[in-house]
């Protein structure tokens, strides 16, 4: 193997490839990438055995080959190296990298020791926007459950068409105590069918989509295609192959309630410096706050208490609607991830009474249709 090409381009490629790998006692060669010299192009792969990541960069390729080298080592010292020209060649001792008068060898492993990264049949999959998928996966991926007693909850069910609709797609994720809610409209080429997809897919498809640099321009669509048990993502020159969950995503829909007594538009920002400012005298262990919701005054009050540090409380004004006041506490962190997920001025809150869920909501619905719910803390 003989193969030239940029830092520049090699440190990108190393970006997106290397971030997957990790120690493995058992099998070292996990923690290596697997570089493939061949038609005049360097191919990276890396794998877990459970996600796979390959990209292509551009170069100049003198002699076909390949070789696995340890993917930290190689990426820091590549780092290191000045932009320009950087030759690779495979020789007795390892792999040789000369650059700007340096010279150095890399021991790693033959490229046969290397897991086998399967090779799909790809059919006509389904096409997102770049933003789009980014986006999605930002609003849902941090509600998915870290436990490992239900792993149907521990990754991001994407619903394909369906009685929702021939061009929707829905992402959700839930661990029992708060669930995330986008639906997407107006995509092609869509054949019903449910998927669960890890969470740690997920996460890294969202990186990689945002790594990615080209001086010739990044690809604005991004193809996602599903075999019976795996999920295969091409963007540009990158694919990413990974598992799919097995087992059945719970039906959401009904944890929803259908009607609310209680409606309140508030700026979501203020919302947001008042639940931080509550999580300071939340109890330790309980993350607890409290929305007092009183319609009659048009307010909004969050509070906390605790007999070690204090208490603190901040009244909002806001549109209110509703018969009865509503004390309800939740869990502080729950409320502020969900607001961070939205991007609107002001958000829409929705509850019934202290025993049921509330739903946060943009205000202006028709901008992203998003729905986050949290569970309450039953005191």
């Amino acid at each position: 193997m003989k193969f030239a090409c940029t830092q520049e381009n090699l440190i990108q490629g190393l970006t997106i490839v290397s971030h997957i790998t990790g120690k493995s006692l058992n099998l070292p060669i996990l923690g290596n990438v697997l570089l493939k010299a061949e038609n005049g192009t360097l191919k990276l792969s890396a794998t877990n055995l459970e996600l796979a990541v390959s990209t292509s960069i551009r170069g100049m390729s003198e002699k076909d080959g390949e070789y696995t080298v340890p993917a930290k080592l190689f990426m820091d010292f590549v780092s290191l190296l000045p932009q320009g020209k950087v030759d690779v060649e495979l020789v007795e001792e390892g792999l040789k990298i000369t650059a700007a008068g340096q010279e150095t060898v890399i021991r790693g492993l033959p490229a046969q020791e290397f897991p086998l990264i399967p090779k799909l049949t790809k059919t006509s999959g389904v096409k997102f926007k770049v933003g789009d998928l980014r986006r999605m996966i930002s609003q849902v991926a941090f509600s998915v459950s870290t436990s490992e007693s239900r792993p149907e909850l521990s990754g991001v069910a994407c619903l394909f068409g369906g009685a929702l609709g021939a061009s929707t797609v829905v992402f959700v994720a839930t661990d029992s105590y708060r669930l995330s809610e986008r639906v997407l409209t107006g995509i092609s080429g869509i054949n019903a069918t449910k998927i669960i997809v890890p969470s740690r897919t997920m996460l890294e498809l969202s990186r990689i989509l945002g790594s990615t640099k080209d001086e010739l321009g990044v690809p604005e669509d991004v193809e996602w295609q599903t075999t019976e048990n795996q999920l295969v993502v091409t963007y540009g020159n990158t694919e990413l192959i990974s598992r799919l969950i097995e087992g059945s995503f719970p039906d959401y829909l009904q944890i929803i309630p259908d009607h609310f007594k209680i409606t309140a538009i508030v700026d979501r920002s203020e919302l947001q410096k008042a639940v931080k400012s509550a999580s300071l005298f939340a109890r330790q262990g309980m993350y607890d706050i409290h929305f007092n919701v009183k319609p009659s005054e048009g307010t909004l009050n969050v509070s906390s208490a605790d007999q070690g540090t204090g208490k603190t409380a901040t009244s909002l004004s806001g549109e209110l609607t509703g018969d009865e006041d509503v004390l309800l506490t939740v869990n502080f962190r729950y409320v502020n991830e969900g607001l961070s997920a939205i991007s609107t001025q002001k958000v829409r809150i929705l509850m019934n009474d202290a025993m049921s869920p509330m739903l946060i909501l943009p205000a202006e619905s028709d901008e992203e249709q998003y729905r986050y719910l949290v569970m309450p803390i039953r005191q």
